[in-house]
């Protein structure tokens, strides 16, 4: 009875290693080719790939946004009071009249407008 079940123990480990997948045996080669191009060439999944350097995008300023926005909505003569912390103040005028407008520094959004 002992001989029978180590028989069959070792016929199905047998089985189970011979049916195994066989995993393919790659060798790889990495070239790279400098072209003069600012950047660096990090490891890919298929070798060496690329990454270019990051684009210098010139930042417009939030005070710039916010005037543009309040002359989109009428006004002219515009002249910044405050451009710092998080609301900026402005003086324009619109038909005629002065106002002194709030703006939230970030959204443009014109919350507060009074006569001067």
């Amino acid at each position: 009875m002992l001989k029978k079940t180590l028989f069959a123990a070792a016929a199905l480990i047998a089985a189970t290693t011979a049916f195994q997948p066989v995993q393919k045996a790659e060798a790889g080669v990495n070239i790279g080719i400098n072209l003069g191009l600012p950047g660096v060439y990090a490891p890919g999944y298929y070798g060496p790939a690329y990454v270019p350097a990051p684009v210098y995008v010139p930042r417009v300023s939030y005070c710039r946004m916010a005037r543009r926005t309040i002359r989109n909505h009428g006004y002219y003569k515009i002249r910044a009071v405050d451009c710092s912390g998080s609301r900026y103040t402005f003086h324009a005028k619109r038909g005629g009249i002065w106002y002194r407008l709030r703006v939230k520094a970030r959204s443009g959004y014109i919350y507060k407008v009074t006569y001067l």
